[in-house]
C-alpha cells in the first residue's frame, strides 16, 4: 500500500510541477497593467488582465514582501503563450481541500461548495453539505491542520489546498505537494469592509465574480449605512473582549478589524492605540488594570451557555470587573451559534449585534442573534 502511494505522489507531483511549468513558460515575472478589482483590502490585490487575472497576497507580518502571488486562468480558455511569474491556478477549482469552515461557508455562499471535496478540522464544521459530506464520503477528513494527513491529501489530487498563514511558521509537507496552496490571510486585515473583501478572491478561485462583487458591494452598503447610525456625540462605552484561559488573555490588537468594528459600533477600546492587527497575549492583571471599568464584557465560548456564577468559579477576580457587577457581560456560545462563520465575509451581521448591546434602539430592531446576557 505505502508503496502504491508513494507512486501516486511521485505522479501527482508530476503532473502538478508540468502543469505549473508551462502555465510560467515564457514569463518575464512581471504583468502588464490591468484593471484593479479591489479598494478595501489592504493584503489582496486582484487585477484583471484579460486572459488572466493575478492575485496578490502580501506578507502581513512584513509590508516589504509578497506572501504570494496567483495567475488565474479560467479552464475553459487556453493558456496565454506568456504569462507573469505566479503560482497557477485553473478556475473554477474542482477539487479543493479547506482548513476553515469561514473559508467553506463564503465557497457555499457563492455556490461553489461541490468544490469542496477535504476539510481539515473537520468537527468544527456544521455546514449540512459538509457534515454529510463526511458521512457519505463525499467529502473526506484529512485531519488536524497543525499536522494533515498528507496521504489523504494526496489521494484527493487537490487544484487547491486553502490554508491560513501564520508568522514564521509554513505548511509542512503539503507545501512541496505541488497543489496550489491558497494563503487566506483575510484574517490579518485591519478593517472589517477589507476582510469582507475577500469574498473577491474567492469568487475568482469559483468562477464566480459578478456574485462575489454582489455580496461584497450589499456587505459594504449595509455596514456603511449600520456605522452612520451612531452618532458623533452619543456616549462610547468600554469593552473588552474573551477571558483569561491558562493564564493567558488574548486580546484583539489595535489594528485588527475587530478593533475597528467595536469603534464603528460606537465603543471605547482599551488598546486602540496598539499596532498591531493580530491578537494580544496579555496576562490577567495587565487587562484588569487597564480596563477593569469597561462597560460591557463579550466573551466567546464553547459548550454551555456561560453563566456569571460559571465566569465566577473559573476565575474569581472576573467578578471584579464593572460589567461583571453592573449586567454587561455578553456570552456567544459558539458550539450553537453560526458567528465564526458568519462575521468574517459578513461583518455586518456582527456590527448589528454590537450596536443592539451598547446602544439599545438605534437599529430599530433590538434582537440578539449571537449573543446572550450572561445570568
Amino acid at each position: 500500500m505505502r508503496k502504491i502511494l508513494s507512486y501516486i505522489t511521485v505522479l501527482f507531483m508530476t503532473g502538478i510541477l508540468i502543469q505549473s511549468c508551462k502555465g510560467n513558460s515564457g514569463g518575464d515575472g512581471e504583468a502588464v497593467a490591468g484593471d484593479t478589482l479591489t479598494t478595501e483590502a489592504s493584503l489582496l490585490t486582484i487585477v484583471d488582465h484579460g486572459g488572466y487575472t493575478i492575485v496578490d497576497v502580501a506578507d502581513p507580518w512584513n509590508d516589504s514582501t509578497r506572501l504570494a502571488r496567483y495567475v488565474i486562468v479560467p479552464r475553459d480558455s487556453a493558456l496565454p503563450d506568456v504569462l507573469p511569474d505566479g503560482t497557477l491556478i485553473r478556475t473554477p477549482v474542482e477539487n479543493a481541500v479547506v482548513y476553515s469552515s469561514v473559508h467553506a461557508r463564503v465557497m457555499r455562499e457563492l455556490g461553489g461548495i461541490n468544490a469542496v471535496k477535504g476539510v481539515a478540522d473537520a468537527g468544527y464544521f456544521t455546514m449540512p453539505e459538509i457534515v454529510d459530506g463526511l458521512k457519505n464520503g463525499r467529502v473526506v477528513d484529512v485531519g488536524n491542520s497543525m499536522s494533515p494527513d498528507v496521504e489523504r491529501i494526496v489521494a484527493l489530487s487537490p487544484d487547491a489546498i486553502m490554508v491560513s498563514p501564520f508568522q514564521n511558521a509554513g505548511h509542512g509537507a503539503i507545501a512541496v505537494l505541488g497543489a496550489p496552496v491558497v494563503e487566506c490571510a483575510d484574517y490579518m486585515e485591519e478593517t472589517p469592509l477589507g476582510r469582507a473583501e475577500w469574498v473577491k478572491f474567492f469568487g475568482e478561485l469559483t468562477g464566480r465574480r459578478s456574485a462575489a462583487d454582489s455580496i461584497y458591494n450589499k456587505v459594504k452598503a449595509d455596514y456603511q449605512s449600520l456605522a452612520s447610525l451612531v452618532p458623533d456625540g452619543v456616549h462610547r462605552p468600554m469593552v473588552i473582549t474573551e477571558k483569561v484561559a491558562d493564564g493567558v488573555w488574548y486580546v484583539p490588537g489595535g489594528k485588527s478589524y475587530m478593533a475597528r468594528m467595536l469603534a464603528d459600533a460606537g465603543a471605547v477600546y482599551p488598546w486602540v492605540d496598539d499596532t498591531s492587527a493580530g491578537s494580544l497575549q496579555l496576562d490577567f492583571p495587565t487587562v484588569f488594570n487597564k480596563a477593569h471599568d469597561a462597560d460591557f464584557w463579550l466573551i466567546r465560548n464553547y459548550g454551555q451557555e456561560l453563566t456569571l456564577d460559571a465566569l465566577r468559579s473559573d476565575y474569581k477576580p472576573n467578578s471584579e470587573f464593572k460589567a461583571f457587577t453592573h449586567g454587561g457581560v455578553y456570552a456567544c456560545n459558539t458550539a450553537e451559534s453560526t458567528l465564526f462563520e458568519d462575521f468574517p465575509f459578513h461583518p455586518e451581521s456582527l456590527l448589528r449585534e454590537y450596536i443592539n448591546i451598547f446602544h439599545p434602539g438605534l437599529t430599530g430592531d433590538s434582537t440578539l442573534v449571537y449573543y446572550r446576557k450572561a445570568k
